[in-house]
């Protein structure tokens, strides 16, 4: 796909730190999982494609599915300025219209990240998303982690009042929700990692390079440790259809 008449070059890479640290921790989770040959994928609420144009500049055929057409568009841009245009799709519609646009078997991984805790019935959701993936295929789901609040209140913010009210007050469906959700779908073999264990608790972010690829390489080792993981920023199941 093409548009023209556009005179900048979007950097993925020039995201402020913590975006680029959920980025990159986020896909080397995925990538020990995924087949490095050419798979499809189907990036679910993707957004401006950064996801997918990472994943496409890797090899892989993505479709954007979003009901944004704004935030499409600026998918297709970015995917010309890195020459991966024609590895990026898009198709501007929700989430819950997957099994109708496409086929069953039509995707080797689907994407499902940052959408779940915006939906009234994320179970729906999961069930649509899944049904044009194919036996075998990976499921990615990333969402706010409900137990780093208290933490991020208590240690970066020093308000140990707020600590509790987060304890008490309304909070995402738990982790553990969603893992019975997709056993019921039929989708198992769930593997859990964090992401951003530590760099939300620091009292201030370096710009350094130095630092900066210091604290990727932490936020790398530490994604799959117990028990970091357990309080990470966001949470990252990959399981398996």
């Amino acid at each position: 796909m093409t548009v023209s008449g556009f005179d900048t070059r979007p950097d993925l890479f020039q995201q402020r730190p913590l975006e680029r640290l959920r980025y990159t921790v986020t896909e080397a989770n995925l990538l020990r999982h995924l087949d490095p040959s050419p798979q499809r994928v189907l990036d679910v609420a993707g957004g401006n494609g950064v996801e997918a144009v990472r994943l496409a500049r890797l090899g892989h055929e993505v479709t954007v599915l979003d009901p944004a057409g704004a935030m499409l568009h600026r998918a297709i841009e970015t995917a010309e300025s890195h020459d991966v245009a024609d590895r990026l799709h898009v198709v501007q519609a929700g989430a819950l219209d997957a099994p109708e646009l496409f086929r069953p078997h039509d995707f080797d991984l689907v994407l499902c990240h940052n959408l779940l805790h915006f939906v009234d019935d994320p179970g729906e959701v999961l069930s649509a998303v899944i049904a044009p993936l194919r036996p075998g295929g990976l499921l990615s789901v990333l969402g706010p982690n409900s137990d780093f609040e208290p933490v991020h209140a208590a240690v970066r913010e020093l308000d140990p009042d707020r600590a509790l009210d987060t304890l008490s007050g309304a909070r995402p469906a738990p982790v553990g929700a969603l893992v019975a959700l997709l056993a019921g779908l039929g989708v198992e073999e769930v593997v859990r990692y964090g992401v951003r264990c530590v760099s939300d608790l620091l009292p201030s972010l370096s710009d350094d390079p130095g630092f900066l690829a210091d604290l990727e390489r932490l936020e790398v080792a530490m994604a799959d440790r117990m028990p970091q993981l357990l309080t990470a920023r966001f949470f990252h199941l990959v399981a398996r259809r």
